[in-house]
Protein backbone atom coordinates (compact mmCIF):
# COMPACT_ATOMS: atom_id res chain seq x y z
CA UNK A 1 0.00 0.00 0.00
CA UNK A 2 2.76 2.37 1.14
CA UNK A 3 4.84 1.56 -2.18
CA UNK A 4 1.74 2.33 -4.19
CA UNK A 5 0.97 5.60 -2.27
CA UNK A 6 4.64 6.41 -3.37
CA UNK A 7 4.32 5.64 -7.41
CA UNK A 8 0.95 7.82 -6.88
CA UNK A 9 2.86 10.79 -5.49
CA UNK A 10 6.01 10.22 -7.67
CA UNK A 11 3.75 10.35 -10.51
CA UNK A 12 1.68 13.22 -9.87
CA UNK A 13 4.94 15.35 -9.41
CA UNK A 14 5.78 14.31 -12.75
CA UNK A 15 2.42 15.20 -14.36
CA UNK A 16 2.66 18.60 -12.67
CA UNK A 17 5.91 19.35 -13.64
CA UNK A 18 5.29 18.28 -17.72
CA UNK A 19 2.24 20.43 -17.32
CA UNK A 20 4.04 23.25 -15.71
CA UNK A 21 6.27 22.96 -18.53
CA UNK A 22 4.33 22.83 -21.22
CA UNK A 23 2.73 25.69 -20.24
CA UNK A 24 5.63 27.74 -20.21
CA UNK A 25 6.27 26.29 -23.62
CA UNK A 26 2.93 27.76 -24.80
CA UNK A 27 3.23 30.84 -23.70
CA UNK A 28 6.51 31.35 -24.78
CA UNK A 29 5.49 30.36 -28.19
CA UNK A 30 2.37 32.58 -28.08
CA UNK A 31 4.62 35.43 -27.18
CA UNK A 32 6.70 34.74 -30.42
CA UNK A 33 4.24 34.91 -32.59
CA UNK A 34 2.15 37.99 -30.97
CA UNK A 35 3.03 41.35 -32.89
CA UNK A 36 5.47 43.53 -30.87
CA UNK A 37 5.35 47.25 -33.04
CA UNK A 38 3.69 45.67 -35.51
CA UNK A 39 6.67 43.00 -36.16
CA UNK A 40 6.28 41.46 -39.63
CA UNK A 41 5.92 38.19 -40.99
CA UNK A 42 8.69 36.93 -42.99
CA UNK A 43 9.37 34.67 -45.20
CA UNK A 44 8.70 31.50 -44.75
CA UNK A 45 11.28 30.09 -47.50
CA UNK A 46 14.88 30.01 -46.84
CA UNK A 47 17.11 31.08 -48.71
CA UNK A 48 15.49 34.34 -50.77
CA UNK A 49 17.49 37.44 -51.32
CA UNK A 50 17.77 39.83 -49.18
CA UNK A 51 15.98 42.98 -50.80
CA UNK A 52 13.20 40.45 -51.50
CA UNK A 53 13.12 39.41 -47.69
CA UNK A 54 12.61 43.38 -47.46
CA UNK A 55 9.92 43.81 -49.96
CA UNK A 56 7.88 41.10 -47.82
CA UNK A 57 8.35 42.67 -44.22
CA UNK A 58 7.76 46.01 -45.66
CA UNK A 59 4.52 44.07 -47.28
CA UNK A 60 3.62 42.97 -43.88
CA UNK A 61 4.02 46.25 -41.74
CA UNK A 62 0.87 47.57 -40.53
CA UNK A 63 -0.03 50.48 -42.85
CA UNK A 64 -1.67 54.11 -41.45
CA UNK A 65 -4.50 53.47 -39.42
CA UNK A 66 -6.32 56.23 -40.82
CA UNK A 67 -4.97 55.95 -44.59
CA UNK A 68 -6.13 58.74 -46.98
CA UNK A 69 -7.73 57.80 -50.54
CA UNK A 70 -8.07 60.75 -53.24
CA UNK A 71 -10.35 60.75 -55.61
CA UNK A 72 -10.80 62.90 -59.28
CA UNK A 73 -13.69 63.49 -61.15
CA UNK A 74 -14.22 64.33 -64.56
CA UNK A 75 -14.03 62.48 -67.86
CA UNK A 76 -10.22 63.90 -68.83
CA UNK A 77 -8.23 60.66 -68.03
CA UNK A 78 -5.00 62.57 -67.43
CA UNK A 79 -6.16 65.47 -65.89
CA UNK A 80 -8.48 63.34 -62.81
CA UNK A 81 -6.01 60.55 -62.09
CA UNK A 82 -3.41 63.36 -61.64
CA UNK A 83 -6.03 65.10 -59.26
CA UNK A 84 -6.77 61.97 -57.77
CA UNK A 85 -2.76 61.28 -57.30
CA UNK A 86 -2.40 64.35 -55.49
CA UNK A 87 -5.59 64.24 -53.51
CA UNK A 88 -4.15 60.97 -52.17
CA UNK A 89 -1.02 62.77 -51.21
CA UNK A 90 1.30 62.32 -54.10
CA UNK A 91 3.92 60.06 -55.24
CA UNK A 92 7.00 61.89 -53.44
CA UNK A 93 7.23 59.72 -50.57
CA UNK A 94 6.49 56.65 -53.33
CA UNK A 95 8.84 57.22 -56.25
CA UNK A 96 13.09 57.86 -54.98
CA UNK A 97 15.36 59.05 -57.62
CA UNK A 98 16.59 56.14 -59.46
CA UNK A 99 14.06 53.51 -58.60
CA UNK A 100 13.02 51.03 -60.63
CA UNK A 101 8.99 51.43 -60.63
CA UNK A 102 6.93 48.32 -62.15
CA UNK A 103 3.39 49.36 -63.61
CA UNK A 104 0.58 46.63 -63.09
CA UNK A 105 -2.59 47.70 -65.48
CA UNK A 106 -5.46 45.82 -65.61
CA UNK A 107 -5.39 44.37 -69.39
CA UNK A 108 -7.38 40.70 -69.44
CA UNK A 109 -8.82 41.35 -73.34
CA UNK A 110 -7.70 43.62 -75.97
CA UNK A 111 -10.53 46.02 -75.24
CA UNK A 112 -10.05 49.98 -77.08
CA UNK A 113 -9.56 53.14 -75.32
CA UNK A 114 -12.75 54.03 -73.29
CA UNK A 115 -13.34 50.37 -71.99
CA UNK A 116 -15.07 49.08 -69.23
CA UNK A 117 -12.78 46.37 -69.18
CA UNK A 118 -9.44 47.62 -69.19
CA UNK A 119 -7.28 50.34 -67.63
CA UNK A 120 -7.55 52.69 -70.42
CA UNK A 121 -4.10 53.93 -71.67
CA UNK A 122 -4.34 57.76 -70.68
CA UNK A 123 -4.25 57.17 -67.14
CA UNK A 124 -1.17 54.42 -67.37
CA UNK A 125 0.64 57.23 -69.50
CA UNK A 126 0.32 59.61 -66.10
CA UNK A 127 1.42 57.50 -64.05
CA UNK A 128 4.10 56.53 -66.00
CA UNK A 129 5.32 60.39 -66.20
CA UNK A 130 4.50 61.27 -62.58
CA UNK A 131 6.95 58.54 -61.88
CA UNK A 132 9.67 59.56 -64.55
CA UNK A 133 9.06 63.27 -62.78
CA UNK A 134 10.27 61.87 -59.33
CA UNK A 135 12.83 60.28 -60.46
CA UNK A 136 12.90 56.81 -61.52
CA UNK A 137 15.40 55.28 -63.55
CA UNK A 138 13.48 52.75 -65.33
CA UNK A 139 9.39 52.19 -66.00
CA UNK A 140 7.99 49.00 -66.69
CA UNK A 141 4.84 48.42 -67.30
CA UNK A 142 3.85 44.26 -66.90
CA UNK A 143 0.97 42.24 -66.56
CA UNK A 144 -0.47 38.80 -67.38
CA UNK A 145 -3.47 38.59 -68.73
CA UNK A 146 -5.64 35.31 -67.80
CA UNK A 147 -6.23 34.45 -71.77
CA UNK A 148 -2.12 33.99 -71.86
CA UNK A 149 -1.71 37.14 -74.26
CA UNK A 150 -0.82 40.63 -73.02
CA UNK A 151 1.36 42.60 -75.06
CA UNK A 152 1.01 41.56 -78.90
CA UNK A 153 0.59 43.09 -82.29
CA UNK A 154 -3.76 43.30 -81.66
CA UNK A 155 -3.25 44.67 -77.82
CA UNK A 156 -0.86 47.75 -78.95
CA UNK A 157 -3.03 48.88 -82.26
CA UNK A 158 -6.59 48.34 -80.18
CA UNK A 159 -5.46 49.78 -76.47
CA UNK A 160 -3.07 52.67 -77.59
CA UNK A 161 -0.46 51.42 -74.97
CA UNK A 162 2.31 51.73 -77.90
CA UNK A 163 1.76 55.89 -77.56
CA UNK A 164 3.23 55.41 -74.31
CA UNK A 165 6.85 56.27 -74.73
CA UNK A 166 10.13 55.48 -72.77
CA UNK A 167 8.46 52.40 -70.87
CA UNK A 168 9.25 49.19 -71.09
CA UNK A 169 6.50 46.05 -71.67
CA UNK A 170 6.89 42.92 -69.97
CA UNK A 171 4.59 39.81 -70.37
CA UNK A 172 4.68 38.36 -67.38
CA UNK A 173 2.82 35.39 -68.76
CA UNK A 174 6.57 34.32 -70.38
CA UNK A 175 7.28 33.96 -66.75
CA UNK A 176 8.22 30.42 -66.43
CA UNK A 177 9.37 29.06 -62.48
CA UNK A 178 13.07 29.65 -63.54
CA UNK A 179 12.12 33.00 -63.91
CA UNK A 180 10.04 33.69 -60.72
CA UNK A 181 11.45 33.17 -56.62
CA UNK A 182 9.21 30.39 -54.63
CA UNK A 183 7.64 32.79 -51.85
CA UNK A 184 5.27 32.15 -48.85
CA UNK A 185 4.79 33.97 -45.57
CA UNK A 186 3.84 32.53 -42.11
CA UNK A 187 0.57 31.80 -41.54
CA UNK A 188 0.21 30.93 -45.10
CA UNK A 189 -3.66 31.11 -46.27
CA UNK A 190 -3.17 28.56 -49.46
CA UNK A 191 -0.69 26.16 -47.55
CA UNK A 192 2.52 26.55 -49.82
CA UNK A 193 4.27 28.46 -51.80
CA UNK A 194 3.66 31.13 -54.55
CA UNK A 195 6.03 31.43 -58.07
CA UNK A 196 5.65 35.17 -58.31
CA UNK A 197 7.97 36.91 -60.82
CA UNK A 198 11.27 38.31 -60.34
CA UNK A 199 10.65 41.70 -62.17
CA UNK A 200 7.54 42.47 -59.76
CA UNK A 201 9.66 41.24 -56.48
CA UNK A 202 13.03 43.04 -57.81
CA UNK A 203 10.86 46.50 -58.51
CA UNK A 204 11.75 49.45 -56.01
CA UNK A 205 7.94 50.42 -56.79
CA UNK A 206 4.99 48.73 -57.98
CA UNK A 207 1.96 50.54 -58.69
CA UNK A 208 -1.12 48.99 -59.43
CA UNK A 209 -2.99 50.39 -61.55
CA UNK A 210 -6.61 48.77 -61.57
CA UNK A 211 -9.97 49.02 -63.62
CA UNK A 212 -13.27 49.57 -61.44
CA UNK A 213 -15.47 46.88 -62.73
CA UNK A 214 -17.67 43.98 -61.10
CA UNK A 215 -16.59 40.20 -61.34
CA UNK A 216 -18.78 37.61 -61.64
CA UNK A 217 -17.37 35.01 -59.31
CA UNK A 218 -19.07 35.48 -55.74
CA UNK A 219 -15.74 35.60 -53.96
CA UNK A 220 -14.57 38.18 -56.02
CA UNK A 221 -17.69 40.61 -56.34
CA UNK A 222 -15.82 43.45 -57.92
CA UNK A 223 -12.16 43.88 -59.58
CA UNK A 224 -10.50 46.09 -57.74
CA UNK A 225 -6.64 47.17 -57.20
CA UNK A 226 -6.15 43.61 -54.81
CA UNK A 227 -7.45 41.40 -57.51
CA UNK A 228 -5.84 43.41 -59.64
CA UNK A 229 -2.36 41.31 -58.39
CA UNK A 230 -3.99 38.12 -59.94
CA UNK A 231 -1.85 39.41 -63.12
CA UNK A 232 1.27 39.45 -61.46
CA UNK A 233 1.15 35.57 -61.71
CA UNK A 234 2.19 33.77 -65.07
CA UNK A 235 -0.26 31.68 -66.53
CA UNK A 236 2.33 29.85 -68.18
CA UNK A 237 2.58 28.14 -64.49
CA UNK A 238 -0.77 28.34 -63.22
CA UNK A 239 -3.05 27.90 -65.88
CA UNK A 240 -4.89 30.24 -68.53
CA UNK A 241 -8.62 30.41 -68.17
CA UNK A 242 -8.93 32.39 -65.03
CA UNK A 243 -5.62 31.00 -63.51
CA UNK A 244 -7.02 27.77 -62.59
CA UNK A 245 -4.20 27.14 -60.81
CA UNK A 246 -4.92 29.90 -58.42
CA UNK A 247 -8.51 29.62 -58.10
CA UNK A 248 -7.84 26.27 -56.55
CA UNK A 249 -6.46 27.61 -53.84
CA UNK A 250 -9.58 29.80 -52.89
CA UNK A 251 -9.94 32.90 -54.65
CA UNK A 252 -10.51 35.13 -51.82
CA UNK A 253 -7.39 33.18 -50.06
CA UNK A 254 -4.91 33.83 -53.39
CA UNK A 255 -5.64 37.24 -53.66
CA UNK A 256 -4.22 38.39 -50.16
CA UNK A 257 -1.70 35.74 -50.63
CA UNK A 258 -0.30 37.54 -53.17
CA UNK A 259 -0.91 40.45 -51.32
CA UNK A 260 0.46 39.38 -48.26
CA UNK A 261 4.10 38.70 -50.28
CA UNK A 262 4.13 41.73 -52.28
CA UNK A 263 1.60 44.40 -51.41
CA UNK A 264 1.35 47.49 -54.00
CA UNK A 265 3.84 50.79 -52.71
CA UNK A 266 0.84 52.91 -54.33
CA UNK A 267 -2.70 51.92 -55.95
CA UNK A 268 -5.20 53.39 -58.28
CA UNK A 269 -8.37 52.88 -59.71
CA UNK A 270 -9.56 53.75 -63.41
CA UNK A 271 -12.89 54.46 -63.06
CA UNK A 272 -14.00 57.05 -65.56
CA UNK A 273 -15.36 54.22 -67.71
CA UNK A 274 -16.63 51.67 -64.89
CA UNK A 275 -17.80 48.39 -65.79
CA UNK A 276 -20.92 46.67 -64.42
CA UNK A 277 -22.67 43.11 -65.14
CA UNK A 278 -20.94 39.72 -66.15
CA UNK A 279 -17.17 41.12 -65.69
CA UNK A 280 -14.38 41.10 -66.15
CA UNK A 281 -14.59 40.82 -69.26
CA UNK A 282 -17.71 40.87 -70.67
CA UNK A 283 -18.86 44.70 -68.35
CA UNK A 284 -21.45 46.49 -69.47
CA UNK A 285 -20.30 50.24 -69.53
CA UNK A 286 -20.68 52.86 -66.59
CA UNK A 287 -20.09 56.56 -66.92
CA UNK A 288 -18.53 56.58 -63.11
CA UNK A 289 -16.27 59.70 -64.02
CA UNK A 290 -13.61 59.20 -61.35
CA UNK A 291 -10.32 57.93 -60.56
CA UNK A 292 -9.16 56.57 -56.78
CA UNK A 293 -6.03 56.30 -55.60
CA UNK A 294 -4.10 55.72 -52.56
CA UNK A 295 -1.24 54.01 -51.07
CA UNK A 296 -3.26 51.14 -49.11
CA UNK A 297 -5.16 49.21 -51.17
CA UNK A 298 -7.66 47.86 -48.97
CA UNK A 299 -8.88 51.05 -48.11
CA UNK A 300 -9.12 52.30 -51.58
CA UNK A 301 -11.14 49.52 -52.47
CA UNK A 302 -13.41 49.54 -49.71
CA UNK A 303 -14.02 53.50 -50.87
CA UNK A 304 -14.16 52.28 -54.50
CA UNK A 305 -16.14 49.61 -54.06
CA UNK A 306 -18.57 51.92 -51.50
CA UNK A 307 -18.95 54.55 -54.33
CA UNK A 308 -20.10 51.34 -56.84
CA UNK A 309 -23.11 50.01 -54.35
CA UNK A 310 -21.63 47.65 -51.68
CA UNK A 311 -20.35 46.41 -49.04
CA UNK A 312 -17.27 45.25 -47.57
CA UNK A 313 -19.37 42.19 -46.01
CA UNK A 314 -20.21 41.60 -49.65
CA UNK A 315 -16.76 40.97 -50.56
CA UNK A 316 -15.22 38.05 -49.55
CA UNK A 317 -11.39 39.23 -50.20
CA UNK A 318 -11.42 42.81 -49.58
CA UNK A 319 -13.03 41.58 -45.96
CA UNK A 320 -10.46 39.42 -45.82
CA UNK A 321 -7.73 41.50 -46.63
CA UNK A 322 -8.46 43.72 -43.41
CA UNK A 323 -8.75 40.72 -41.60
CA UNK A 324 -5.09 40.04 -42.46
CA UNK A 325 -3.77 43.28 -42.05
CA UNK A 326 -3.40 44.20 -45.86
CA UNK A 327 -5.07 47.56 -45.12
CA UNK A 328 -7.75 49.51 -42.95
CA UNK A 329 -11.13 48.16 -44.67
CA UNK A 330 -13.37 49.85 -41.96
CA UNK A 331 -14.56 53.16 -43.77
CA UNK A 332 -15.08 55.14 -40.66
CA UNK A 333 -11.29 55.04 -40.12
CA UNK A 334 -10.79 56.20 -44.17
CA UNK A 335 -9.77 59.77 -45.16
CA UNK A 336 -11.54 60.78 -48.43
CA UNK A 337 -10.21 63.73 -49.87
CA UNK A 338 -11.74 65.45 -53.00
CA UNK A 339 -15.17 64.26 -53.00
CA UNK A 340 -17.94 63.65 -50.61
CA UNK A 341 -18.45 59.95 -50.93
CA UNK A 342 -22.56 59.63 -49.65
CA UNK A 343 -22.84 62.26 -52.57
CA UNK A 344 -21.35 60.49 -55.75
CA UNK A 345 -22.15 56.31 -54.92
CA UNK A 346 -23.51 54.73 -57.70
CA UNK A 347 -24.88 51.29 -57.62
CA UNK A 348 -23.62 49.14 -60.48
CA UNK A 349 -25.57 46.17 -61.20
CA UNK A 350 -23.84 42.65 -60.84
Amino acid sequence: MKKNMKNIVIYGLILMLCTVAMVEYIQSRSADTQPRNAEVEVAAVVGIPAHVREVMEKSAEILDSNPVIGIGRGTDYAEVTEEAISNAGGLEDIVKKGDVVLIKPNLCTDAKPDSPITTDYRVVKKVAELAKRHGASKVIIAEGSFAGQTFNEITFKQNLYDTIEDVEFFNINDCEEKDCYELTTENSLIGKALFVPKVYMDADVVITVAKMKTHYIREAVVSLSLKNCFGAISTRIYGTVDKGGLHGFNLSNAITQINKIRRPDFAVIDGIVGGEGYGPAKNTPVASNIILAGKDPAALDTIALTFMGFEVDQVPHVKLAGERNIGITDISKINVVGAVLEEIKMHFKR
